[in-house]
C-alpha cells in the first residue's frame, strides 16, 4: 500500500471548496485559534442546542491542511456534544501520529500524510483545538508551543 500523500485529492478540494465557511449570527459560542508560528489564523462561531452542536461555521485565514480539516470537522461536529468530540479528537491524533484509519473519522483520514510530516500535525489540530476552546468558553486557542 502507498504511503499516504499530504496533500490527497479530498485535502485539495476541502481546501479549495471548504464547506462550513462563513459567519454564523448569531452563535452560542465562538473562539479564535492562532498558530502565529506558521501564521495560521481561525475563528470558530458554534450554535448549540442542549449541549450538541447543530450549526458551526469558520472564518481566517489559514494554510491547506488547516483550512481543510475545519472543512471536514464541520461536518463530523453535527450533533454531536463537547464530550464525543473530545474523543474524536484523541483518535484523530493517533491517525496522524502514525495509527492506522479509524472508521468514526470519515474524510479526516485524509489528513494520515501527516504521518511523516510531524511539523505540519499542529495545522491540523488547530481547528480541533479552536472548536474546544469554542465549547469551553475560552475565548482563544493556539497548538504553538507555551515558549512559542
Amino acid at each position: 500500500m502507498p504511503e499516504p500523500a499530504i496533500y490527497p485529492q479530498l485535502v485539495l478540494d476541502h481546501y479549495r471548496r471548504p464547506r462550513h465557511r462563513g459567519v454564523l449570527a448569531p452563535c452560542t459560542h465562538a473562539a479564535d485559534g492562532a498558530n502565529p508560528l506558521c501564521g495560521d489564523s481561525l475563528r470558530f462561531e458554534l450554535r448549540c442546542v442542549d449541549a450538541r452542536i447543530v450549526e458551526l461555521r469558520f472564518s481566517g485565514e489559514a494554510c491547506a491542511i488547516a483550512i481543510a480539516t475545519a472543512s471536514m470537522l464541520g461536518d463530523l461536529a453535527a450533533n454531536r456534544t463537547r464530550d464525543e468530540l473530545a474523543e474524536l479528537a484523541v483518535r484523530f491524533g493517533r491517525v496522524i501520529e502514525g495509527g492506522g484509519e479509524d472508521a468514526t473519522l470519515g474524510p479526516l483520514n485524509a489528513m494520515r500524510g501527516l504521518q511523516r510530516h510531524p511539523g505540519r500535525r499542529k495545522c491540523a489540530l488547530l481547528p480541533w483545538a479552536t472548536l474546544r476552546a469554542a465549547l469551553d468558553g475560552a475565548a482563544r486557542a493556539t497548538t504553538e508551543p507555551e515558549s512559542a
